[in-house]
């Protein structure tokens, strides 16, 4: 793809930040200014009491605090700005390198699931590495979960969506800058559904309501005392009060300090979260399954961003317990923290339970962004058409992972016999191949497009054996590992499943006679089931099972040739079997044997 649109918004974003950075350094030295002003007339109102000289340090101290304020905005818009840069510059380096700057889903590499370990698609490289878009350890879960087990009857719905968010590339870039601000927030996210999931803060309403008479009778005698009468008795009733409501104030403060632990980690996050739900909220979606998750958002007014927020603002106004002034004085004329105390309570009653349904959403979103991404970073590729009987074909199938410039295309069908026999000599592309075709059948059951321009197919279950590996935990051996992943694959056909089986040079710990006949006999096998698939081998003998299965099987092979003494290989699937041999010819010009 042409990286011209990602350079041009690299440039502007970086350009927009630098702009405000200037704007930052002069709001510093003004935010200094005031301070320092407001410090002196402060000292000056101390030494002769005048009512200008206090009203003007006053007033210079508002000034401060509103600059401090937008200070802190503008710096936000400039971090802001500098993760949009940050992405298109990734974007520019992975398109150019195909390196991908993402997490590579490493964490939920499977090795006994039916496909993923043996297409390879987590960890460096892999195909997880290339989709992954998703500023959030959920969202990067719910990319895992549709890579290894997507709902198959949605795969249409799950189209349209990813087909109008490749068409939303500020969307889908702001929802990524906007999540990506705050890293690392496992530990915090844990914290926030362990306070939803935790007892009450234990506030009754009726409680509540009694303690809320006592500041009314504070602020009724201290309006008493200053414009009526300044007499002891009225003095002793604001003093007594006052006292009183410091003392159940602070008589809650185990609960209190509860919460307080809550507040300080997860305020940040739910302001990342916030954000980024309250940019779905604002979009005007088309697709059913956009439309459907944006509405579980904002069908309880005045929304999830809303509620976050209110959740983040009582987190924020607890912790001003820590300043003891302030404390003193809003616990001792409104009982303010347990105000904040009682309204968190409330908020959880009412909303505790919805978090994780709005965090659903978000992973959803930052999935199927993901997805568009992917799709707008490949324009050439097809979206699959989704037949109702079982079949598969497709024109001009490549690898989803190497680059259109080195990538060799192919056409494959699976429409008149169900079952390939590949054969063709080392290095020939046989392990490549069958990785594109269980690499593309993966993407079309995401509902993701293909590498192809024309992709029809059945959602089959998709089962490979291709990568085993022995296993020192279980004292299991490379061979005996093998079979039992071509045991649960014979196991998962016997019951009927239709499934999609891709098998490459199986039966590799035995010696020739013994991998031919197991080759063969599994083979037979699947041919009983009347099993999609293709099978990969060094052995043209087992070729030759064409003649048994001319309805089931079809022979293909990929060739190389000699050319100015260099083995030249094409990568061009062709019908028949493979006639040519390599190994030989490279062990000699290698100088392993000799001529």
């Amino acid at each position: 793809m042409d990286t011209t649109i990602y350079k041009e918004r690299a440039k502007q974003f970086s350009k927009n930040a630098g702009l405000l950075q200037q704007k930052l350094g002069w709001l510093s030295f003004s935010r200094l200014v005031l301070f320092a002003v407001f410090i002196y007339l402060l000292y000056r109102a101390t030494q002769t009491g005048a009512a200008g000289t206090i009203a003007a340090a006053v007033f210079f101290f508002a000034a401060f605090i509103i600059v401090v304020k937008w200070y802190d905005r503008l710096l936000q818009k400039t971090v802001y700005y500098k993760a949009l840069a940050q992405y298109n510059t990734d974007e520019i380096a992975f398109l150019e390198t195909n390196q991908s700057p993402y997490p590579n889903g490493k964490a939920y590499e499977a090795p006994h699931h039916p496909y993923s370990y043996d297409l390879d698609l987590f960890g460096e490289g892999g195909l997880y590495a290339h989709l992954n878009r998703c500023s959030t350890s959920f969202g990067q879960e719910e990319l895992a979960r549709l890579l290894l087990n997507p709902d198959t009857a949605t795969i249409v719905q799950r189209q349209e969506a990813v087909k109008e968010l490749a068409a939303m590339n500020d969307f889908r870039q702001q929802l990524y800058a906007k999540g990506s601000l705050q890293k690392n927030r496992d530990k915090e996210l844990k914290q926030l559904m362990e306070w939803v999931r935790s007892a009450k803060t234990g506030i009754s309403k009726p409680l509540y309501g009694l303690l809320m008479l006592l500041p009314l009778i504070t602020i009724s005698s201290l309006l008493y005392y200053f414009f009526v009468s300044d007499s002891n008795e009225v003095f002793r009733i604001v003093y007594s009060s006052f006292v009183l409501n410091l003392v159940i104030a602070f008589s809650f403060g185990k609960k209190i300090a509860a919460q307080l632990t809550v507040s300080s980690s997860v305020n940040k996050i739910l302001v990342a979260y916030k954000d980024q739900l309250q940019l779905i909220e604002a979009q005007s979606f088309q697709s059913s399954l956009l439309q459907s998750d944006q509405q579980q958002l904002t069908k309880d007014a005045p929304g999830a961003s809303r509620q976050l927020q209110k959740l983040a603002t009582l987190f924020e106004y607890l912790e001003s317990i820590v300043n003891l002034l302030v404390s003193i004085l809003l616990n001792g004329l409104f009982l303010f923290h347990i105000h904040i105390l009682y309204r968190l309570g409330t908020w959880k009653k009412r909303h505790g339970s919805h978090i994780h349904d709005w965090l659903e959403v978000l992973a959803r979103f930052e999935a199927l962004s993901s997805l568009g991404n992917f799709s707008f970073n490949n324009p050439g590729n097809c979206f699959p058409e989704i037949n109702a009987q079982p079949t598969l074909s497709a024109t001009d199938l490549g690898h989803p992972l190497i680059r259109s410039e080195k990538r060799i295309s192919n056409d494959v069908s699976f429409q008149q016999q169900k079952f390939i026999i590949l054969t063709g000599s080392n290095m020939s592309g046989k392990s490549t191949f069958l990785r594109t075709v269980g690499m593309n059948l993966v993407l079309a059951r995401c509902g993701a497009p293909v590498t192809a321009s024309r992709f029809v197919f059945y959602p089959f279950d998709v089962y490979v054996s291709m990568r085993i590996t022995d296993s020192l935990q279980e004292s299991e051996s490379f061979f005996y590992a093998e079979l039992k992943r071509l045991q649960t694959i014979v196991q998962h056909l016997g019951k009927g499943n239709n499934t999609f089986v891709i098998l490459d040079e199986i039966l590799r710990g035995t010696n020739s006679n013994d991998k031919r006949n197991g080759t063969i006999g599994l083979i037979r096998k699947l041919a009983g089931f009347n099993t999609f698939g293709i099978i990969a081998t060094h052995d043209v003998v087992v070729a030759d099972l064409i003649q048994d299965y001319p309805e089931y099987i079809s022979n293909k092979a990929f060739e190389s040739e000699i050319i100015n003494d260099e083995l030249i290989f094409d990568y061009k699937l062709k019908d028949g079997v493979c006639t040519k041999l390599s190994a030989s010819y490279l062990m000699k010009k290698l100088g392993v044997i000799d001529q």
